[in-house]
């Protein structure tokens, strides 16, 4: 093996899946590429404001900004141990951009979290990692939440 995908939320459960991930790669002599996926920015009325476009564009700026400063944080922390890694951040619905990430590279294996939602929520709003799982071209590694 010679590339592991780490798609990253940033989430709390982030930290055990990058240390996981760091793990397998240190194993297999493979590198990291850790991915952020940007997720479009919905405006949605509160308390009759409408954010304009100008707002908008701020908000996106300012997420990305944040994205790039905590995947420089995590790669630090990878690059310490001795293991290659890259960052990458990507816009889109989450599912689909490391899916055709995951081809594009490619990769092979795809180490991912779960949030360890119930099936009921995953019914009725989906999961990336579901989506990813079912559709991956490699395969995928589920690290779940710790409790």
């Amino acid at each position: 093996m010679k590339t592991l995908l780490v798609p990253l939320d940033f989430s709390a459960t982030s930290g055990n899946l990058l240390q996981t991930a760091t793990s397998l790669a240190q194993s297999l002599g493979a590198r990291l590429v850790v991915l952020h996926v940007l997720q479009p920015i919905v405006p949605t009325v509160d308390q009759m404001m409408i954010p304009d476009m100008a707002q908008i564009s701020a908000m996106q700026k300012a997420a990305k900004e944040d994205a790039h400063a905590q995947l420089a944080h995590a790669c630090e922390k990878v690059a310490a141990k001795g293991v290659a890694i890259e960052p990458e951040i990507l816009d889109g619905p989450a599912a689909t951009v490391i899916l055709e990430r995951a081809r594009l590279l490619p990769a092979d294996l795809v180490v991912m979290g779960s949030h360890g939602h119930t099936a009921l929520y995953d019914l009725l709003l989906g999961s990336t990692s579901h989506a990813v799982l079912k559709k991956a071209p490699c395969p995928v590694v589920i690290v779940p939440s710790k409790k």
